[in-house]
């Protein structure tokens, strides 16, 4: 009887030896071992705040996109022009967007938020200066969001490619929120057509 009870010991005693030979071997291998506190930023990963902020972005140039388009209602020439820039940027904009986000591993809406749809629905329903003047107003009010979003985040980040394109979309918006500004109840003047021209030529800021 002690003999089966001494050859049961003995049994044991090499199976735990065995085990943390394994494990000793496994730390010795050089696998990585999960620290406590460790941000997902420092495992490789986006953190909340800037996967939020790509998918806000890519809702912004969906939003201007649509709103773009339906400049083409306006019988105002400089109301047209404003449509077609905000199309084309914020096309632009977005394509780049994509790029970045699916580096990242981010997926991004594709549609303007519940709210901005809301706001496009009613403005699509007005005519003449009363559709101007609202289309002028959300499209102002949109870039102010939009600038204060992207300096946000640019000063944020820890993202090095999230940091450069926020930082490089900044003064494209600020030159659209200026066109809106200068023609916010009415056509836009001398000093909107001169800053339409300007943006033309730093295009390449999308």
């Amino acid at each position: 009887m002690k003999r089966i009870h001494l050859t049961a010991l003995c049994g044991t005693i090499v199976a735990a030896l065995a085990l943390a030979g394994t494990v000793r071997a496994a730390n010795e291998t050089g696998t990585p071992e999960k620290k406590p506190g460790a941000t997902m930023t420092q495992q490789g990963k986006l953190d909340r705040h800037d996967q939020d902020f790509l998918k806000k972005a890519a809702e912004i140039n969906l939003t201007e996109i649509a709103l773009g388009k339906s400049a083409e209602r306006s019988t105002d020439a400089n109301i047209k022009k404003i449509g077609g820039m905000l199309v084309k940027d914020h096309s632009e904009a977005n394509r780049n967007l994509e790029r970045l986000a699916a580096s990242k591993g981010v997926t991004l809406p594709t549609e303007p938020s519940m709210m901005d749809r809301h706001a496009l629905n009613s403005i699509e329903k007005e005519q003449g200066d009363k559709f101007n003047k609202e289309f002028l107003s959300f499209n102002m009010k949109g870039h102010e969001k939009a600038i204060a979003l992207f300096e946000k985040e640019a000063a944020r980040t820890q993202d090095p490619d999230i940091k450069a394109w926020a930082q490089k979309m900044v003064p494209s918006l600020k030159e659209h929120l200026a066109m809106s500004q200068s023609g916010n109840m009415g056509p836009v003047g001398e000093k909107g057509k001169e800053q339409m021209k300007s943006h033309q030529k730093n295009q390449k800021n999308y």
